[in-house]
């Protein structure tokens, strides 16, 4: 059982306890009563007796309850007003029919808290949580002199906290958690001297904590997290010798941690985390030799070390002081931003970690992740035997990973990533035989993968790329049937896939991309009907791959490798299928007809540089979510369809978003002539690349429908005709390459509207007439342009170019044909070169990949 829901169980059973207790009717309530019941002899002297009352306020407020379905109100009758007692939810003083208490939780209740409530005048134990009551808590519940229980957490209660409750001195507990409360906790709770438990969490409320809390010195529970609250934490609180539990996280808390919480000699929980805390931690905390669970964690300032004094907390079960990106808050993908944006998500802990952490022997969590520690991983860490979960991820930890590590044979989770961790993994991983989640991602590890990880059974992720790792992938890897996610990337492995990886039945996530592996895939490989993700990018791996994908899959990324053969068939189960890169391999054949048409999913299509052939499908159109479609470098024929103005995804209002905003993949785009790795797909990147194919006919002029587009690449076909005008409809459009066709007539002056335009080219063309205006086009110098026939004119400063007279007359265009091999390949280096001056201007993050295309290439590029 995790600790979490353990601590929670404890909680809501002590909850229950005392609120049985509270409904008890005699002991300790009767001297408070009877005082009540002498104020209410010269208080309503000649109106009655105190049981009418009781009657009269219980039906009005059921009159206020507008929807009852359990009908648990239905005893709620005038008919049985002389016996209410007996009224469901309802509770009387002995010997009398006085009301005492009204319990009644998780009942469905609808509508609002009748003022009449007040008139209850011996209630103590009101307790209608969990409900789904609205409006505002009745001032007049103030008047209620015996009140000793107030219970309304997880209605829909609105508007302010009456400060009229500090009148109900004698109250014990006010839970009144998960409503939609707003401003300020009254200062007069100051007043309440008898408070025990005090609940305000996941409300609304801001202001500051009031100081006067620090004179309520019977308090056991203050509970006010995940609320708007500013300001700082107010050393008064340090008075509260009998807290046990203080909560205070999710709030906009500043200024530092007060030293004086230290007195607080009986605190067991301390959460603090998910503020905006700085300053360093205060080593009086080390004097709370009760306490078991210590919450930091981040987005925060805290600066400094940890403090050695904290070895002294001999208690602690639970130590947080970073961000575990494996509660769930956050998606495992933030791995992929750069340590500079993770640090604002943690806190700015620094220095080393103190060998003193090894005597907290009873620790069952410790998460320092996303800070700033430094120097090595303590031997002592190997002290905390019932450790089951250690996160120092995202730190700059350096040197081996201790032997001791694995001496934590209770360890379910085991983060060390991004750190500057160097040496082999531990030879003894196997004596890890309860861990689930193994994270040693983005270090410099090397040697091998230890044959020990095969007796990991249990192990549900591992996940160890971005390092230096080599020799092949273990033989027994099969033996980790539990496994759902495997990723090894990034490293330099070398040999096959080992067979037996078709016994991991569970697996989800295959990530192998950037090693050194080789041979086919194994066909056994598709023996989990859970398949999501396979990525086997950047090897050298060979043969077909006519592979049983499923409808579970959703992306398949296999470019730069050699596969051959056609298209698998099996693509066309692929229901769910988000992303298919299979570009820079050598598949040959035709599109299988219909291969893809179902994939409405479907938002990145990349074939590049393969040698298909035949028609451009027109299922392509039915693909309503495709933003970046890939068919460059091939040999498709035909024309250009002109259904392509189907394509929906390039027609995404900015407003709008496509459903998933991003893909998290390293997909290989030719951007100004340059090749980068684009490492998100975003709804941004709208990309269509047909260059370098024996496409003919006209370009459609209904591909300016596709108006989010942001690169449009045709260049490189046998394509005919003018330039559609309706392009400069096209106002994302951040790169046009119409370049090496046979294009004629003159440049539209609409492109003068593409504002964002950072890449232009058309050259070797036969086009003719003037140079469109517009501040995007003076910054496009004559290597945009080279190729075309002279009269091609311009009214700016460049030079090349004559100046426009009206009447020009046209002249044939020039064969690019004509031109050398290497006069050609001379211009296209040219064309890269100004690519690199003019910025990238691309949307989405893209990271650079070293510029070292062979020449080999090159020229096939040109053909």
């Amino acid at each position: 059982m995790e600790l979490g829901v353990l601590i929670k169980m404890v909680y809501l059973a002590l909850a229950i306890a005392f609120a049985n207790a509270a409904a008890d009717i005699g002991g300790s309530f009767s001297v408070i009563e009877e005082r009540v019941l002498a104020e209410e002899d010269l208080t309503w002297a000649g109106h009655g007796d105190g049981e009418k009352r009781d009657v009269e306020a219980l039906l009005s407020i059921k009159n206020a309850v507008t929807l009852d379905p359990l009908h648990s109100l239905s005893t709620w009758t005038a008919n049985a007003s002389s016996n209410a007692c007996s009224w469901n939810g309802v509770s009387c003083r002995k010997n009398t029919h006085r009301v005492v208490a009204i319990i009644l939780p998780q009942l469905g209740l609808e509508g609002t808290i009748s003022p009449s409530i007040g008139n209850l005048s011996l209630l103590h134990t009101l307790n209608l949580s969990s409900n789904s009551l609205m409006g505002r808590i009745p001032p007049q519940l103030g008047q209620l002199k015996a009140l000793r229980v107030l219970d309304l957490m997880d209605n829909h209660l609105m508007d302010s906290i009456p400060t009229s409750l500090a009148n109900c001195t004698h109250l014990q507990w006010i839970r009144l958690s998960k409503n939609n409360f707003t401003r300020s906790i009254p200062e007069e709770f100051g007043g309440l001297i008898n408070l025990q438990h005090l609940r305000l969490s996941y409300n609304g409320l801001s202001g500051s904590i009031p100081n006067s809390l620090g004179k309520c010195t019977s308090l056991l529970v203050l509970v006010l997290g995940f609320n708007s609250l500013t300001g700082g934490i107010p050393s008064e609180l340090g008075r509260l010798e009998k807290l046990q539990i203080l909560g205070l996280q999710s709030n906009r808390l500043g200024s530092q941690i007060p030293a004086a919480l230290g007195n607080c000699s009986s605190l067991e929980v301390l959460f603090l985390g998910d503020n905006s805390l700085n300053g360093s931690i205060p080593p009086e905390l080390g004097n709370l030799k009760q306490l078991f669970q210590l919450s930091l964690y981040g987005p925060g300032n805290l600066t400094g070390s940890l403090p050695a004094e904290i070895g002294n907390c001999s208690s602690l079960v639970w130590l947080d002081l970073g961000w575990n990106l494996f509660k769930g808050s956050l998606p495992l993908s933030i791995f992929m931003l750069p340590i500079s944006t993770l640090s604002l998500i943690g806190n700015k802990l620094s220095g080393t970690i103190s060998s003193e952490v090894g005597k907290l022997t009873n620790l069952v969590s410790l998460d320092l992740g996303i800070n700033g520690f430094t120097g090595s991983i303590p031997e002592s860490i190997g002290n905390l035997s019932e450790l089951t979960s250690l996160n120092l991820g995202t730190n700059r930890l350096a040197g081996s990973i201790p032997a001791a590590i694995t001496n934590l044979t209770l360890l379910e989770n085991l983060y060390l990533d991004t750190n500057n961790l160097t040496g082999i993994l531990p030879e003894a991983m196997g004596n890890f035989r309860s861990l689930k989640k193994l994270y040693m991602v983005s270090n410099n590890l090397s040697g091998s993968i230890p044959y020990s990880i095969g007796e990991l059974k249990n192990l549900t992720q591992l996940a160890i790329y971005n390092n230096k790792i080599s020799g092949a992938i273990p033989e027994n890897i099969g033996n980790l049937v539990s496994l759902q996610r495997l990723d090894v990337s990034g490293n330099q492995l070398t040999g096959q896939i080992p067979q037996s990886s078709g016994n991991c039945k569970s697996l989800t996530d295959l990530v192998l991309a950037d090693n050194f592996l080789t041979g086919t895939i194994p066909a056994t490989l598709f023996n989990s009907t859970a398949f999501k993700r396979l990525k086997l990018s950047s090897n050298s791996f060979h043969g077909d791959l006519n592979l049983n994908f499923s409808s579970s899959t959703e992306v398949i990324s296999a470019h730069s490798n050699n596969f051959s053969g056609p298209l698998p068939a099996s693509l066309a189960n692929c229901t769910h299928l988000q992303l298919l890169d299979l570009s820079k391999n050598r598949l040959t054949g035709e599109f299988p007809p219909d291969i893809l048409a179902n994939c409405q999913e479907l938002r990145v299509l990349s074939l590049g540089s393969n040698d298909l052939e035949g028609k451009i499908p027109l299922w392509i159109t039915n693909l309503t979510s495709l933003q970046v479609l890939d068919l460059s470098n091939n040999n498709f024929s035909g024309r250009i369809p002109s259904s392509l103005k189907g394509l929906k995804g390039f027609q995404i209002p900015e407003s709008s978003q496509l459903t998933g905003n991003t893909l998290y993949e390293d997909m290989p785009i030719v951007i100004k002539g340059i090749e980068y790795t684009i490492t998100y797909v975003l709804t941004a990147n709208t990309i269509l690349d047909l260059s370098y194919n024996n496409l003919v006919g006209q370009i459609p002029e209904s591909i300016g429908n596709l108006f989010s587009m942001r690169l449009l690449n045709l260049s490189g076909n046998q394509l005919v005709g003018h330039i559609p005008a309706s392009l400069g409809q096209i106002s994302t459009l951040e790169q046009l390459d119409l370049s090496q066709n046979s294009l004629s007539g003159q440049i539209p002056e609409e492109l003068s509207n593409l504002f964002l335009l950072a890449y232009f080219n058309v050259s070797f063309n036969g086009l003719c007439g003037h140079i469109p205006g517009g501040p995007q086009f003076v910054t496009f110098d004559e290597r945009s342009y080279q190729g075309n026939p002279p009269c091609l004119c311009d009214n700016t400063n460049r030079s090349t170019f004559k100046k426009c007279i009206k009447n020009v007359a046209l002249v044939s265009p020039s064969e690019k044909k004509d031109k050398s091999l290497w006069s050609r390949l001379d211009e296209h280096v040219s064309l890269i070169a100004v690519g690199l001056g003019l910025g990238i201007g691309f949307a989405g993050t893209i990271s650079v990949i070293v510029w070292g295309t062979s020449l080999g290439n090159w020229i096939r590029t040109l053909k």
